[in-house]
């Protein structure tokens, strides 16, 4: 008996990235370089001027670190500050922190309609996780009427833009026909490419696909590989299916298994 895994769904995910700047001579370049050697309050300094005169992607930048108190106290206000300035110019990933902002209650009073509107303005300038969280927005009817038609449009935007969860959401809704016709080669098909960008749940529901021949043949060799992957991330699922796989195998799968599992690992295995 295979133990499954369940749907998680992460919700206005913030993941604090600084915007890459064009190194060009000057304290731009001189605050990116102490960014990335961890000297914050250097950075700062040589970007709060640039931020004052209009420097969207500094602003942006500003609005990162604040997020993460690096340099400075944590201080979502002053993030919802920084970030508002590109976002009023049309930068996508500015407009989806405010969504994020707007959906947590973080430094803003928590607005769902709020958060649809700069969500829906960063998704139409091609921003994935955007795309996915307005999706979300729609399936779950906050700030806005649920409507499941166009939550799945959006996760097949946020999907084919590389979204993650997008990716293992639908894999999930054509396995289980939640909301769409079951269709295993296309639970196959999105539980893979999720599973390739390191989604630890995605790689043990694949493993299960690969251990039942569901949407792809069956090969229990592949089946140990991934669930090998997912048991890296603890998931207590993954790691029963990998011992019950393991004592279904010959001596001779069992050796390309472990070869196998040990190249999957080293490619797909997401750090935690």
């Amino acid at each position: 008996m295979l133990f499954i895994r369940p749907r998680t769904s992460s919700l206005f995910g913030m993941a604090l990235l600084i915007m890459p700047l064009l190194l060009t001579a000057g304290p731009r370049e001189d605050g990116f370089r102490a960014y990335k050697q961890g000297h914050y309050v250097e950075a700062i300094k040589h970007w709060r001027p640039l931020a004052e005169q209009g420097d969207v992607q500094v602003q942006y930048n500003l609005g990162i670190m604040y997020s993460n108190g690096q340099g400075v106290d944590q201080d979502y206000a002053q993030a919802y500050h920084w970030f508002l300035k590109p976002a009023e110019q049309n930068d996508a990933d500015a407009q989806s922190r405010l969504g994020d902002f707007y959906a947590k209650g973080q430094g803003v009073k928590q607005d769902y309609l709020k958060a649809v509107e700069w969500y829906s303005k960063a998704a139409s300038n091609g921003n994935a996780k955007a795309q996915y969280n307005i999706a979300v927005m729609y399936s779950k009817g906050l700030g806005i009427r649920q409507d499941p038609d166009i939550a799945l449009r959006w996760y097949y935007m946020a999907a084919k833009n590389n979204n993650t969860s997008a990716q293992y959401n639908l894999g999930y809704m054509h396995e289980h026909g939640d909301g769409i016709p079951a269709d295993d080669k296309e639970a196959f098909h999105w539980y893979d490419k999720a599973a390739r960008s390191g989604a630890a749940d995605a790689q043990a529901n694949l493993g299960r696909l690969y251990f039942q021949g569901r949407g792809i043949k069956q090969d229990k060799v592949i089946a140990y590989a991934w669930f090998s992957v997912a048991a890296q991330n603890k998931l207590e699922n993954a790691i029963k299916n990998q011992s019950l796989t393991y004592s279904q195998l010959t001596e001779k799968q069992k050796s390309e298994a472990e070869a196998l599992a040990k190249e999957y690992v080293k490619k797909f295995a997401k750090k935690i």
